[in-house]
């Protein structure tokens, strides 16, 4: 089986309406996918999310597609760290009937051996990024039929070996900490890159930078089995 990373760029005629709140809105910091049914014409969804809740609330209320709403606490998430004075960590379970967009999407990720892996990030440049598993004739058949106005970018292509526990844990900013002081060679020996030049590229101070190295390490290491 192959194993893709997948980003799909929306637009302003393709993003979902409570993706764009969410993203335009300065409350917001995560926004992802956990958990989806789609069964007897109708698609089951929870979303963790952490941001302004009452915020959310207010505008689903105002959607027409939405079946049923419910909004439940997570504190759970909470307690792990994974949100600050400033943020709600919460899930949002949603029953509705999909548009024709959504529909066509699902239709072209669910084909054949296909199997999308939680969760889809909703990301604040209106992007969503999933894993993707199953034989490579139906990933490229999949990617060939996303519909127009969608851009896909494939960023990684290997075998499918399972998720990672630790990978699961982190924040999307510590993510993209990671990823950033991979990608300039702050990890490299001998070290390519400072923490300062990280900083610059994550658009924050030295001392967060580091703070969200740290945290992501921590996480990392701390579900590794030795």
């Amino acid at each position: 089986m192959k194993s893709v990373r997948l980003t799909l760029q929306h637009g302003p005629d393709t993003v979902h309406p409570m993706h764009r709140f969410v993203a335009d809105h300065d409350a917001f910091h995560r926004y992802r996918l956990v958990n989806w049914n789609h069964a007897n014409d109708h698609n089951t969804l929870i979303f963790h999310v952490i941001g302004d809740r009452k915020a959310y609330e207010r505008r689903i209320a105002d959607l027409e597609t939405p079946i049923a709403v419910d909004v439940t606490d997570g504190t759970d998430t909470a307690r792990a760290g994974e949100g600050n004075e400033d943020t709600e960590p919460f899930y949002v379970y949603v029953r509705e009937e999909p548009g024709n967009l959504g529909e066509r999407l699902v239709e072209a990720f669910s084909r054949g051996s296909l199997v999308p892996i939680p969760p889809l990030e909703y990301r604040m440049d209106w992007s969503v990024r999933f894993g993707l598993v199953g034989e490579g004739e139906d990933i490229r058949a999949a990617l060939e039929v996303v519909p127009e106005g969608i851009d896909t970018t494939v960023e990684r292509v290997g075998e499918y070996r399972g998720g990672s526990p630790g990978l699961e844990r982190l924040t999307e900013r510590q993510r993209e900490a990671l990823r950033t002081a991979r990608n300039l060679g702050y990890f490299a020996v001998p070290r390519e890159a400072s923490i300062e030049a990280v900083a610059d590229e994550l658009g924050c101070a030295p001392g967060t930078a580091s703070e969200h190295l740290r945290k992501a390490q921590e996480r990392v290491m701390g579900r590794l089995e030795f």
